[in-house]
């Protein structure tokens, strides 16, 4: 029997089940965990992230996990994952919105370990299940934006010129608003998906063929990832300017959760209040440390303050504006930058604009 080798690197995220909405400051966020279960596959049935009973996709193939110089397994990251009655549950939803993500994607779902070594798409790609180990199998993408933001952040301080100080220390910014704005776009559309917890930790950077690039393109493809927050749009006519509650477990992640969901109603709250238009927010602050270079946003303060700052989220770009890194909004106080982010986070949640709307001021 012929052995079937796979060039494009995968990674295994054994799933963790959130019990309630927890806080966490970048950079915790779940991420892997090995789990040598043997609980068998959990059936799709209904759940509160309203699944659509697609088919799960196993992974045929056998896998041997990656060991590093020292023999220990090559990890991204670690979790918990609890042993109850709502594991099944979390599990099934959790496989369905990726099936439903994947199928939609460009190019279409696959589980041959092919999908995924070209480029564009939105997400993370996705190949299949294992039952045995409640282990998603994807795309091994060790760069997160987080990271990379930091390291263009370092140099942009070591290499400081005036001739530069107005544009964000991200290269091509403004092809990585359009990407992810696109891809937001898409989610919310075209999959009907609210992700619920982005953030540049969540964003994930495929490097693109150099040939397939002309002057001035983003050298990355720019990919959402961990949707263990997301649900799915109950009503096909939800736009991001929704007021619905969809029902769920999330996780909150200041100063990029919205500001409506910071309130003490909404955290006592039994289901998230997540929704396309908290995503609009969220995407507008990672925009936002993508700009300046700091991913805590509110950098300098302590962990208590940051969440009363982000209750006013709406103010982020006055903090930014009085701070250090205020060029980095772009020449005055109408620079592009600004102007960008600033339709993102408006307090009246109605006012924000949707991701289709926002990739108008990119034409």
């Amino acid at each position: 029997m012929a052995t079937t080798h796979f060039t494009t690197p995968l990674a295994v995220d054994t799933l963790q089940t959130p019990r309630r909405k927890t806080l966490s400051t970048p950079p915790d966020t779940p991420v892997s965990n090995n789990n040598d279960s043997d609980n068998e596959s959990p059936g799709l049935k209904k759940t509160g992230r309203n699944t659509t009973n697609s088919k799960i996709i196993e992974f045929p193939y056998d896998l041997e996990i990656a060991r590093d110089s020292n023999g220990a397994y090559i990890e991204f990251g670690r979790g918990e994952i609890d042993d109850d009655d709502d594991d099944a549950a979390f599990v099934a939803g959790y496989i369905d919105i990726y099936n439903n993500v994947n199928q939609k994607q460009p190019g279409g779902g696959s589980s041959d370990g092919e999908k995924g070594e070209g480029e564009g798409g939105y997400v993370v790609p996705f190949y299949g299940y294992i039952p045995s180990s409640h282990a998603l199998v994807l795309q091994a993408l060790p760069l997160s934006l987080s990271t990379h933001i930091e390291t263009c952040a370092d140099q942009a301080r070591k290499s400081f010129s005036t001739r530069t100080m107005f544009d964000p220390v991200t290269p091509n910014w403004r092809g990585l608003a359009t990407q992810l704005i696109k891809g937001l776009d898409w989610l919310h559309t075209e999959v009907g998906v609210v992700h619920g917890d982005i953030k540049p930790h969540n964003i994930l950077l495929r490097p693109r063929q150099p040939s397939s690039l002309e002057g001035g393109e983003m050298e990355y493809d720019a990919l959402y990832a961990d949707f263990s927050s997301a649900h799915f749009i109950s009503s096909p006519s939800s736009t991001s300017n929704s007021e619905e509650v969809p029902t769920g477990e999330g996780a909150l992640t200041p100063p990029f959760s919205a500001p409506e969901l910071l309130t003490l109603s909404a955290m006592k709250s039994s289901s998230p209040l997540t929704t396309p238009a908290s995503d609009i927010f969220a995407l507008a602050l990672t925009l936002l440390a993508a700009a300046t270079g700091d991913v805590l946003v509110y950098s300098g303060t302590s962990a208590m303050q940051r969440l009363a700052m982000s209750r006013e989220g709406w103010r982020a770009l006055d903090y930014v504006r009085s701070g250090a890194n205020a060029s980095r909004l772009g020449r005055g106080r109408d620079g592009f930058v600004g102007r960008v982010v600033q339709r993102g986070i408006c307090r009246e949640v109605e006012s924000r604009a949707t991701a289709g709307e926002w990739l108008d001021m990119f034409a």
